[in-house]
């Protein structure tokens, strides 16, 4: 099989949008941040509130790595990071556990902005697949 770059306007915005690349930013922030923080209400002990800013920090990490092929990693990332801003607002959580999701945001968000920056250059070109 071979590719093609994308010749019209929507494909061009699908070529762009896949959302494979999220699944393991995606899964990272649920098991490593989310989960913790539902789990917040009834109490947490000290090594677990370090998911909350690890699992960040490594989906972050993982949403900014898969936005080199997609732009969808980043949208994901930060719609999952604002319900998780919201459900820290909920529990008594240290401040610092949302000053993390604010500089997660801010890194994604910015790889965001470079990717659109890659495509509108065209530095970067996707491929599309033409089964038979």
């Amino acid at each position: 099989m071979s590719g093609r770059p994308p010749q019209t306007l929507t494909e061009q915005v699908l070529a762009n949008s896949r959302p494979q690349p999220a699944i393991p930013a995606v899964l990272v922030m649920l098991l490593m941040v989310l989960l913790p923080a539902m789990a917040a209400r009834t109490g947490i002990s000290g090594w677990q509130l370090w998911l909350i800013p690890a699992g960040v920090l490594a989906s972050a990490g993982l949403a900014i790595a898969a936005g080199f092929c997609s732009l969808a990693p980043q949208l994901i990332w930060v719609v999952l990071s604002w319900w998780g801003l919201a459900l820290i607002g909920r529990t008594d959580l240290p401040g610092w556990c949302s000053t993390v999701f604010y500089f997660g945001i801010l890194a994604v968000s910015v790889m965001f902005f470079i990717q659109i920056w890659r495509i509108v250059t065209g530095r970067f070109v996707p491929t599309i697949s033409e089964q038979p």
